[in-house]
């Protein structure tokens, strides 16, 4: 088996630790059992829990963004209100990855919130990578840089508030949507030309 497929399996097996048990849910030994391999494997690949935990939610990360970029592309009009669609779409945890990866990243924001560990700096990090995108898009669709900062952030704090609204049964995913839709039909004449 290649060091690449190792490493993805032993990934793997603290995604599914972290989306069934939390950040408690995540030993050496635990992630060792999981994956089927030896605790000496699990250290070879992450010397610590920490570094297991901050390489997860790296590569949770570029998969999420992947599947944003997709959902966008797939839809063939990359405008600025599509693009902050496709990333609601992508954001809400309506699905099996979704709902993992927004409890996924709870646990990680709660490391970020109480240190400076490396999972921590990573949840940070990826929060800042999508930001910066958004931030980006809706530059490019004419928004000023400070102004597309803050639309970026908004956009950020109401996926999040609300996919855990979602996961905590206090909104219902139909509900969710109609808020989403909602908000984007209100943005849609700011980020008219």
């Amino acid at each position: 088996m290649t060091e690449s497929t190792r490493r993805t399996e032993i990934m793997e097996a603290v995604e599914r630790l972290l989306a069934r048990g939390g950040l408690n849910a995540v030993t050496m030994r635990a992630v060792a059992a999981e994956a089927d391999v030896s605790l000496r494997l699990v250290q070879y690949y992450g010397s610590t829990k920490d570094e297991l935990l901050s390489a997860t939610l790296d590569r949770l990360a570029d998969k999420s963004v992947e599947r944003w970029r997709a959902r966008t592309r797939r839809q063939g009009d990359e405008s600025p209100l599509e693009v902050i669609k496709g990333f609601y779409d992508e954001a809400l945890p309506t699905d099996r990855a979704s709902q993992d990866f927004h409890r996924v990243g709870v646990c990680m924001e709660g490391l970020a919130l109480t240190g400076t560990d490396m999972a921590g700096q990573a949840y940070q990090r990826h929060l800042g990578g999508v930001e910066d995108h958004l931030s980006g898009v809706l530059e490019s669709g004419g928004l000023s840089a400070t102004a597309a900062r803050r639309l970026a952030l908004e956009v950020m704090a109401l996926a999040h508030g609300v996919g855990t609204l979602v996961m905590t049964g206090q909104l219902s995913e139909t509900d969710a949507q109609t808020l989403i839709k909602n908000y984007l039909e209100r943005l849609g004449p700011q980020l008219s030309p």
